[in-house]
């Protein structure tokens, strides 16, 4: 835990920041930990006092994992408006030894609950606690609204499934340095509203088979679009002529989420992304736009502008002679 030098409370897009908190340090100052919670000692408590954490911040998402004792993290009522705008928080909570950042340490029983961004929190932790929290958007988890509203405010006990993917996703805050990249911030962004969808999805089995049926609709519907958003004629009616279902049923397939033409042009961009920071700055944007399965370089400048906040020329020269940032 060396790295927790650095006593950062949120740290920049694409930046890991690393607290500890202990009752020797606080000095009677409460910390804010994940989720805009204020860290503090239990009230009336002799227990030992600590908060060792570390959060990772997309562009519109937040990560992070902790290992907690002794605390209380508090939150009153809408304090969080920040990231509030369409997003859901989930918490899951496990006691068990040792620290969250111990690698291969599995998770004991636990418990996972959503809950509102804007709602008051009060969690109290009286033992080692491994504590994990994912602030993300709602559009990119692949939930109706209706099944998101039962799953409110609900305790869940967490799976060995679910243990696995929030150990796999632990990875992801030894490897802040390496996530500067705008490019790398959607993919943080993709990654961690599809954690927290798979952690939702697998939390509640549902009988019947017509949830089984969209979640298959959209898994080959991704794939598609991974290998053929490059072609100009890909649309969504293409799409669900491939899949062999209506138009109607590939939309609905993703109520609640990204629609599909989203999807394709976003895909597109991350390709066009990619080939602006390769090795050969020679080639035109015209040609990228072109090869990406833009009808235009108009069009595409203005798409790309919209999801990277930079023309297409200037995100090259941005990362033209790009060189890794080392933390201090």
């Amino acid at each position: 835990m060396a790295d927790m030098a650095q006593q950062i409370d949120l740290p920049p897009p694409g930046g890991v920041a690393w607290l500890e908190v202990a009752a020797d340090g606080c000095n009677g100052r409460a910390r804010t930990g994940p989720l805009g919670m204020q860290i503090s000692a239990l009230p009336d408590s002799d227990e030992p006092f600590l908060f060792r954490g570390a959060r990772l911040r997309g562009t519109r998402c937040i990560w992070s994992a902790a290992t907690v004792s002794g605390a209380e993290l508090h939150r009153p009522p809408n304090s969080f408006p920040g990231f509030a705008g369409g997003a859901v928080h989930v918490i899951v909570r496990a006691e068990c030894a040792g620290s969250v950042f111990d690698q291969g340490a599995p998770l004991c029983r636990g418990t996972l609950r959503l809950v509102e961004p804007l709602a008051a929190l009060c969690e109290q932790f009286t033992t080692n606690t491994h504590l994990f929290t994912l602030n993300v958007q709602r559009s990119t988890l692949g939930i109706e609204p209706e099944i998101l509203a039962e799953l409110l405010d609900v305790p869940l006990e967490i799976t060995e499934l679910q243990s696995s993917l929030l150990r796999s996703a632990v990875e992801l805050l030894r490897s802040g340095n390496e996530l500067g990249s705008t490019a790398s911030l959607v993919g943080v962004d993709r990654y961690l509203g599809a954690l927290a969808g798979l952690l939702l999805r697998t939390a509640v089995r549902r009988p019947g088979t017509d949830v089984e049926h969209m979640e298959s609709i959209r898994n080959r519907t991704d794939t598609v679009i991974f290998d053929q958003a490059m072609d100009p004629l890909l649309t969504p009616a293409a799409v669900a002529t491939q899949l062999n279902i209506s138009l109607r049923q590939l939309y609905r397939a993703f109520s609640g989420t990204e629609s599909p033409a989203t999807r394709i042009r976003r895909r597109r961009l991350e390709h066009a992304a990619e080939l602006l920071t390769s090795h050969n700055p020679s080639v035109h944007v015209e040609r990228v736009a072109l090869e990406c399965g833009f009808v235009s370089a108009e069009y595409f400048s203005r798409a790309f502008r919209r999801e990277y906040g930079l023309s297409p020329r200037a995100y090259r020269a941005a990362h033209r002679d790009r060189r890794p940032v080392h933390a201090v």
